[in-house]
């Protein structure tokens, strides 16, 4: 019997040889009955797993479980196949979805260099980060960024001059001007498993990490393409050193004044993972309405999230107004390649609830 049992299975083996799936399937089955062995339902799980038939892959690495915990001849080796097996088949029924990231946070970084060798000499000379050449690390952290060394482009230090201008000190300007190349970095590196919470704790951790990176590259300012949000290096410790949802916040959000639609709306909330908000003036006037959507977000970051098509009722203590939102798809910067595109949808303040 045993003899034959073996035979059954050369042929089954032979059949999946040949691509003959079934025929594989009758020959295994017979094995089967003859002679219950390791090897036999594991190669009948394995014709089971090439046809995606998961459970019964699954059902048939028990079953040589059974048999290896009946037999007192069983090997290492055997229980070594059994569990390969069934981490494998687990991991394809259920595949990690890694980390819980809609977007991803994209930071511009102006540098006096682009020698990659001083470069990283600097990063290493850190005991907070480290690099590899490709990817970043925050040592303390669970997130992986990638990062690219970039050659000066005028476009870009132009945009970051005229977005420095009124809002930071005058040379912060003059050092970008000066400047001979951009450090870009993303977060965070998508084929690594992140064992980060969510989309605000890849945020919260790019600050701490933003810090010791500016100070290792001596780049005055941080440009947040997912708000074009401009940001000095005391600021970046700042909010790394005092870590707030209000803090946070401050550092990826930013706020524009629309006059054509007469309302102000904020650009940058889907780098914490929520949508932006927009306030018509006639709601409420624009030197307050700023105050009213940070606010709001400080409350959306520490709140539930929502879909698009959702409304809620925000209390605003700065106004003493109860408002009657709903979110709607963002119509602005949209694009799978504009970094300012939130996914996340937008909240728009529609009327004051009496």
């Amino acid at each position: 019997m045993l003899e034959a049992a073996k035979e059954r299975l050369q042929e089954a083996k032979d059949a999946l040889a040949r691509g003959e799936f079934e025929q594989a399937l009758v020959e295994l089955g017979a094995a089967l009955e003859l002679e219950p062995s390791i090897d036999a339902y594991l190669i009948r799980a394995e014709a089971f797993f090439s046809r995606k038939d998961y459970d019964s892959a699954l059902a048939d690495v028990d079953k040589a479980e059974e048999v290896y915990d009946a037999n007192p001849k069983s090997t290492s080796i055997d229980w070594e196949k059994i569990e390969e097996a069934k981490t494998r088949f687990l991991d394809a029924k259920n595949p990690d979805p890694g980390p819980p990231i809609r977007q991803r946070i994209s930071v511009m970084l102006p540098i006096g260099t682009v020698d990659p060798a001083e470069i990283f000499i600097n990063i290493s000379k850190r005991r907070d980060i480290s690099t590899d050449g490709k990817t970043l690390l925050r040592k303390h952290g669970s997130v992986i960024y990638d990062m690219e060394i970039l050659d000066r482009n005028p476009l870009w230090a132009e945009s970051i001059i005229e977005l420095t201008k009124g809002t930071r000190a005058f040379f912060h300007a003059e050092q970008v001007a000066n400047h001979a190349g951009f450090f870009h970095l993303q977060a965070p590196n998508l084929e690594f498993a992140q064992t980060t919470k969510n989309q605000y704790q890849v945020a919260s951790q790019l600050l701490h990490t933003l810090d010791p990176l500016m100070r290792a590259i001596n780049s005055p300012v941080a440009l947040m393409r997912n708000s074009n949000q401009v940001n000095a290096c005391e600021e970046i410790f700042n909010c790394a050193s005092e870590e707030t949802p209000a803090n946070v916040l401050a550092a990826y959000c930013r706020i524009y004044n629309d006059d054509q639609y007469a309302c102000l709306f904020t650009v940058g909330m889907h780098a914490l993972g929520y949508a932006d908000a927009q306030i018509p003036y006639e709601l409420i006037a624009p030197e307050v309405a700023q105050d009213v959507l940070y606010e709001f977000h400080e409350f959306q970051s520490v709140a539930l999230t929502w879909n698009v098509g959702d409304t809620l009722e925000f209390n605003s203590k700065l106004t003493n107004q109860t408002y009657r939102l709903g979110l709607y798809e963002c119509g602005r910067f949209e694009g799978v390649e504009e970094a300012r595109f939130n996914g996340n949808g937008l909240w728009i303040f529609e009327e004051i609830v009496v």
